[in-house]
């Protein structure tokens, strides 16, 4: 198989992990992931691209670069930056695909709980495509800190969200309806 081919086929299953729980789960709670992702899974990843990235690109890409300049300083700073971004790009898919299938993983089991608390801000939004959504902030009743959600409503501060919703495996607050 063609080497395109083959980043073509790992782009397309990154979009769909990265994608899925965006459209399988309505509400979630988005700072948990974020930060269990950022700890746990962010430092590795960093240190495992720093380590193996140089030898990756000069092995595997730089061997398919058919460009060649006459000056030997122009080239060592393009291996560089190729470097660096193919890096900074692996490091984005691989934390969007941890923080994914932390918000997956979690909606494989959940204990369900009724969520009545007070709204203590709401901010509607448009979308670049022009469409309105919008956000609540809560109290989450089991950790006691303030959580940020989508809705499918406008709310006024100081009203009450009430929803049945379930704490997943990882502990975080989500609905699927």
């Amino acid at each position: 198989m063609h080497w395109k081919i083959k980043v073509i086929i790992g782009l397309i299953i990154s979009a769909i992990i990265i994608g899925y729980p965006f459209f399988a789960i309505k509400y979630f709670e988005t700072e948990i992931p974020r930060e269990i992702a950022a700890t746990y899974f962010l430092p590795p990843i960093l240190v495992l691209l720093i380590a193996f990235g140089p030898r990756f690109y000069f092995k595997k890409v730089k061997p398919l670069d058919n460009f060649e300049s006459k000056s030997k300083i122009k080239n060592k700073a393009r291996d560089i930056f190729s470097i660096v971004m193919m890096i900074v790009c692996s490091t984005g898919i691989s934390f969007g695909i941890f923080f994914s299938l932390i918000v997956t993983t979690n909606s494989f089991d959940g204990s369900k709980t009724t969520i009545k608390e007070v709204v203590l801000n709401y901010r509607p939004e448009i979308t670049k495509n022009g469409r309105l959504r919008h956000y609540i902030d809560i109290i989450n009743p089991r950790t006691k800190n303030k959580i940020h959600l989508e809705v499918d409503r406008e709310f006024q501060v100081g009203e009450t969200f009430e929803k049945e919703m379930k704490y997943g495996v990882w502990g975080i607050l989500y609905s699927e309806d």
